[in-house]
């Protein structure tokens, strides 16, 4: 009798092993698995972010170029204006 004890004990202690690492390997592969797609939704953000951000900045620099001709032309008008003022 103590020895059909020890074999269930024994039988159980393994199962109890077997069942854990099989488990564990379970969930290793889900928590791979979502690692893997957040990784790649994150990827794909920064790139959204990365069009986004190019986008901003050649808007940017047509305004800033726009801004600049526009003072380039305030300039100009300016120094004729008081060319004309100055030779009457």
């Amino acid at each position: 009798m103590s020895e059909s004890i020890v074999i269930a004990l024994v039988e159980m202690v393994i199962g109890l092993l077997v069942e854990g690492i099989i488990l564990s390997f379970v969930f290793n592969a889900i928590s791979n698995t979502a690692n893997e797609k957040q990784q790649r939704s994150l990827k794909a953000e920064m790139n959204n972010i990365e069009v986004q951000n190019k986008f901003i900045y050649e808007q940017l620099q047509i305004e800033i170029r726009e801004a600049k001709h526009e003072i380039i032309s305030q300039i100009k008008e300016s120094a004729a204006a008081n060319k004309k003022g100055g030779n009457n």
